[in-house]
């Protein structure tokens, strides 16, 4: 009796420690994620939690000017909201296409939403060749509320020449714009005002796509092609790396004192990278790693002289263009679109992390069922 008596509390040690350690099932996904969203599908989703829901913006349809048939132009920034991240739906345009008179009449590429302070922004990126606009050019509107109403702050003319703006507020409070513009300029930054589209330092660029090897001619210039949506395109290049053709899609966040800027390129399929700095103002090293994350195109490699070296079971040949977000499980995950051959741009999400020397992780791009634990 005595035995039972002092086994007793071992096992009810035991039974404490099996029910302490056993995970609770938060969350459970499969990338591409579809559900709710436009047939036609969403690029560069971008999500981020308020109040009850996540709310997710992207690129919608028409995604490219090949696919602006008849007159029919992107509508605007597209909403939309869910209570899982799995099923969605659609809210509405939070900021519409001008018209013919502004230069936010078409495009409406790479939009994304920030909360500062107590306001909302809404960011964008559009053209209007009528205008002279011709290219992208970079706006952002402001809401007290997540689906609006929204004010265009640069309703007269745009904040700047070039793509995929985005926002970042440091710790001091001071609010910093990241945008691309170009081979010379690449993605670049500077301080501003919000209440006045006011850049309030020198724009200065923080990367640039890796180097290139172009074929010149007798007067030493670079031997082009015809102009393709407002660009020129080299002739004869030789690409060394995964980001020399170009690079787009900044986001930036800062974990503990360190800066990262995220970037994608196209030259390979479409991958993910990131650059660091110990200040906002740089300078900036992109990771010897690059890229982490992504997936190559065979046709995209054979065309720009690489060797394909991507995983034969993951259906994607693109995923890229992120955005960072607190997950259902309070880690850092990314949000981006991924492309299987002969469907729609998708969105993609996947958790991310650090390392102990700061250098980021993650286990995808996942495309199979996914369960999270804590």
């Amino acid at each position: 009796m005595k035995k039972h008596l002092m086994l007793l509390p071992l096992i009810l040690l035991i039974v404490g420690c099996g029910k302490k350690n056993k995970k609770e099932l938060v969350f459970q996904y499969q990338n591409p994620i579809t559900s709710g969203i436009d047939k036609n599908g969403l690029r560069d989703c971008q999500i981020l939690r308020d109040g009850d829901y996540w709310y997710m913006t992207g690129t919608s349809y028409p995604h490219w000017s090949r696919q602006e048939k008849d007159g029919n132009y992107n509508k605007g920034v597209a909403l939309y909201r869910s209570k899982d991240i799995n099923n969605w739906e659609f809210v509405k345009y939070i900021v519409e296409a001008g018209g013919v008179d502004k230069w936010y009449h078409r495009r409406f590429w790479a939009p994304e939403i920030q909360k500062i302070g107590n306001k909302y922004y809404a960011l964008f990126n559009c053209r209007n060749d009528s205008l002279g606009y011709v290219g992208q050019f970079t706006g952002y509107a402001v809401a007290d509320h997540i689906e609006g109403p929204y004010t265009i702050v640069t309703e007269d003319k745009p904040l700047s020449a070039g793509n995929d703006l985005t926002f970042f507020e440091d710790t001091d409070g001071k609010v910093w714009a990241f945008w691309n513009r170009g081979r010379e300029f690449g993605i670049g930054f500077a301080q501003i005002d919000l209440a006045t589209a006011t850049f309030l330092t020198e724009r200065t660029s923080a990367i640039q796509p890796s180097k290139v090897d172009y074929a010149y001619d007798d007067k030493g210039e670079i031997l082009k092609e015809a102009a393709y949506d407002g660009r020129l395109k080299p002739k004869v290049a030789k690409y060394h790396d995964w980001d020399a053709i170009g690079i787009e899609g900044a986001y930036v966040i800062k974990e503990k004192g360190t800066y990262y800027l995220f970037y994608s390129s196209w030259t390979r399929g479409y991958e993910i990278g990131y650059a660091t700095a110990k200040k906002i103002t740089g300078p900036w090293t992109k990771h010897k790693d690059n890229p982490f994350y992504g997936a190559q195109s065979k046709e995209a490699c054979e065309k720009n002289g690489f060797v394909w070296e991507g995983d034969s079971q993951n259906p994607f040949n693109q995923v890229g263009h992120n955005e960072i977000f607190k997950g259902p499980d309070g880690r850092y995950w990314l949000s981006c679109h991924g492309i299987i051959p002969g469907n729609q741009p998708s969105l993609v999400i996947d958790p991310i992390w650090f390392d102990e020397e700061g250098n980021i992780q993650c286990d995808g791009p996942t495309y199979t069922l996914q369960k999270v634990y804590r």
